[in-house]
């Protein structure tokens, strides 16, 4: 009998059945690294240049910035050093460091409001985790009437083809809300279920919002427009804020500050970017209901932090002071000590895992109002569906 005819011990199977299941997962993921690379690689970094009445042609897809328009001053150096913690008129408002997950300031951090724009972070975070790299976002789309729901916007006309990658820059720069209409229309196509396109999307970034933590969250439209029903947490938007920090093509984008692109104005309505020091992003909002909402990022003496302001009437006056804060607390220049904080930690990967543990212990009670919030959700979109 010849080794091929041998009985296979079930130790030895078992051993191959995991190197299999182990090679079966590698290998997507070392794929699609190979394909993200050169992605991302396509899409330059924006460098200011000189303005000038007629900007020079762009051609078709190109994402090369054109004139730059700065809407304040340029830059200090450094952050300024404050000692305290600033008073702040925002309603809520917290500071994370992005690398450890510890807050830093916390201000009614886990009240639910309105949070305007600021959705469009979760609405492009649920995209990318459809569409995640650059060539993916080159399949096109065409602009309905329904696409057009007023407010800001990049001039979107019905009838024109687009591309995906165009409108999600128009999403995080301009704040386009039908930017976020298209896509979610677009990409809700693709997801299972009775309702619309559009409300398939919003389904699944209630789902992405729970899968990510953001326990006091809930999206009923992909741009932030006031709706009943819709609302989050600063706690829940610094969250927001540390995985579109993850996400190098997110970044990529809401980093773009100015240019014509696809026949459209693209210009940056984030002005703690081109305002603070060390600035990397990311999302202002604003309506009626919300007042002016803020996540800031910026990275500053090897630390990056995390700044969500909501319901303000001054931001600048808010977040800056805040930020400031911030990094004077983690350099250890403030009148506290950051061994001395007792806020606890943000409910994300990489936090010191028993401070995760004792959020979601104490926070138990808000993920059941999250998936019963969602699972009602779900349930109108199908009795939506059966009286059409």
């Amino acid at each position: 009998m010849n080794r091929f005819n041998k009985v296979v011990k079930p130790k030895a199977l078992a051993c191959w059945l995991v190197l299999f299941l182990l090679l079966t997962l590698a290998l997507p993921s070392a794929f699609a690294a190979t394909l993200e690379e050169p992605a991302l690689a396509s899409l330059p970094a924006a460098a200011p240049t000189k303005a000038s009445k007629t900007p020079a042609p762009t051609p078709k897809g190109s994402l090369t910035p054109g004139p730059t328009v700065t809407p304040g001053p340029t830059p200090t150096p450094a952050p300024k050093v404050v000692t305290l913690p600033p008073a702040i008129k925002a309603t809520s408002a917290i500071v994370v460091d992005a690398d450890t997950g510890r807050i830093l300031y916390a201000k009614n951090e886990h009240v639910q409001r309105p949070q305007a724009s600021t959705t469009k972070l979760v609405t492009a975070l649920t995209l990318l985790s459809m569409f995640p790299t650059m060539q993916d976002l080159q399949a096109q789309t065409t602009v309905v009437q329904d696409d057009l729901v007023g407010e800001a916007n990049m001039g979107l006309r019905v009838g024109e083809r687009i591309k995906l990658s165009t409108l999600l820059l128009g999403l995080l720069t301009n704040s386009a809300n039908e930017a976020g209409m298209a896509l979610a229309r677009y990409a809700g196509q693709f997801l299972p279920g009775p309702a619309s396109p559009v409300d398939r999307f919003v389904a699944a970034m209630n789902s992405k919002a729970l899968s990510m933590g953001m326990y006091e969250t809930h999206f009923m439209n992909p741009h932030g427009l006031d709706q009943p029903g819709h609302y989050t947490s600063a706690y829940d938007l610094a969250i927001s804020g540390w995985y579109a920090l993850q996400n190098p093509l997110l970044m990529q984008l809401a980093q773009f500050k100015s240019g014509r692109v696809d026949g459209h104005d693209i210009y940056n309505v984030d002005s703690f970017l081109f305002r603070y020091p060390g600035a990397t992003g990311l999302k202002p909002g604003w309506t009626d209901d919300a007042g002016r909402c803020w996540v800031a990022t910026a990275t500053n003496y090897g630390h990056t932090l995390i700044g969500v302001i909501m319901n303000t009437d001054y931001p600048p006056g808010d977040i800056d002071p805040l930020m400031d804060y911030g990094f004077t607390l983690i350099t250890g220049r403030a009148e506290q000590s950051v061994a001395n904080l007792n806020l606890g930690y943000l409910g994300i990967p990489n936090a010191r895992p028993n401070m995760v543990q004792a959020r979601v212990t104490s926070n138990l009670k808000s993920l059941q109002t999250a998936v019963k919030t969602q699972l009602e959700f779900t349930l109108r979109l199908v009795l939506k569906s059966v009286r059409l």
